[in-house]
């Protein structure tokens, strides 16, 4: 039995088969961890999709940008009563995941399985923390599956359509302004007090917003970091773009993984897989721009399996 991870997948469904069958995955006995971003541009999303599903005792995949922009297209969609305006809706998307997914008879069972994906997952054994972006260099990796939790449960929940519009924006940018934010709520609790016309469910789901859109961003978006280590989401170039702009690599930053402790993450195709920090493991090599995609046994990681992109 064995361990393999595999970067951002994309929907390139044949270079991903390609690599199993270098390696000889086993679908009864091996296990497989992904980086997140499985679907999005790719050619073959839904054949992507449907091995997760089959596999789902056996794969980990972390959510990646493109599964939280699907989840969000899919919350908009749901939330439209009128057939017409459906039908327009689809229409107008640029993705075409969404429609392929609804054309299938077990859609709804996809979108449960998406909205259940862990933002972080942690090998206690091997002292593996996986994540689709990395880690934002205020947080532990200790502290990064209790954070992914928080928006699990959200996910989850009935609060899902509230989260999915307002997902998206690129404030706070920072932990520890979030942390203010929540000693400021606070205060402003005990002086409400018991008040029953106050305002304190609202100061609380205000703060709450903010801190999940960081934890979002930190896991699925984060690339470049400002030296204060606040994120930075308009450079998507490589490391080389970071001394133009003032900005740092966000793992230049991350001083809290010990030498014994490996982070794997995907996201950042424009760095090829390359990281300088040996126990950072970068995996995504950008199969889906052209490139490769990239897969390696956890417990011999600087040995890389490759499949050059064949669309």
């Amino acid at each position: 039995m064995k361990t393999y991870c595999v970067g951002d997948i994309h929907g390139c469904f044949t270079e991903f088969a390609e690599l199993l069958d270098s390696v000889g995955f086993n679908e009864n006995e091996d296990f497989l961890l992904a980086t997140g971003d499985i679907i999005g541009r790719g050619p073959y999303p839904i054949e992507t999709l449907r091995f997760f599903l089959r596999n789902r005792s056996r794969i980990v995949t972390v959510l990646g940008n493109h599964e939280l922009s699907l989840l969000r297209n899919y919350s908009i969609w749901r939330s439209i009563s009128d057939p017409k305006n459906r039908s327009e809706f689809l229409k107008n998307l640029k993705a075409g995941e969404l429609k392929l997914i609804l054309k299938e008879k077990n859609s709804e069972e996809i979108f449960d399985y998406l909205r259940s994906r862990p933002l972080a997952y942690y090998d206690r054994e091997r002292k593996i923390l996986l994540t689709h972006a990395g880690l934002s260099p205020e947080w532990k990796p200790e502290d990064a599956v209790g954070y992914s939790r928080e928006l699990e449960t959200v996910l989850q929940s009935d609060r899902f359509d509230w989260f999915m519009s307002n997902m998206f924006s690129d404030k706070p940018d920072s932990w520890s302004k979030v942390q203010k934010k929540e000693a400021k709520a606070r205060k402003a609790e005990k002086v409400i007090g018991k008040d029953p016309d106050a305002a304190i469910g609202k100061i609380s789901v205000t703060v709450e917003l903010k801190r999940l859109i960081y934890i979002v961003n930190a896991f699925t978006r984060m690339r470049f970091c400002r030296s204060d280590m606040s994120l930075e989401f308009l450079c998507k170039d490589g490391p080389e773009a970071a001394k133009l702009n003032n900005l740092y690599p966000w793992y230049e930053l991350q001083k809290n993984i010990s030498d014994e402790e490996r982070l794997i993450f995907g996201h950042w195709a424009a760095l090829q897989g390359k990281c300088p920090i040996r126990n950072i493991i970068a995996m995504d090599t950008g199969c889906v721009w052209n490139g490769s995609l990239t897969l390696i046994d956890i417990d011999n990681p600087y040995i890389r399996h490759i499949a050059q992109a064949h669309h």
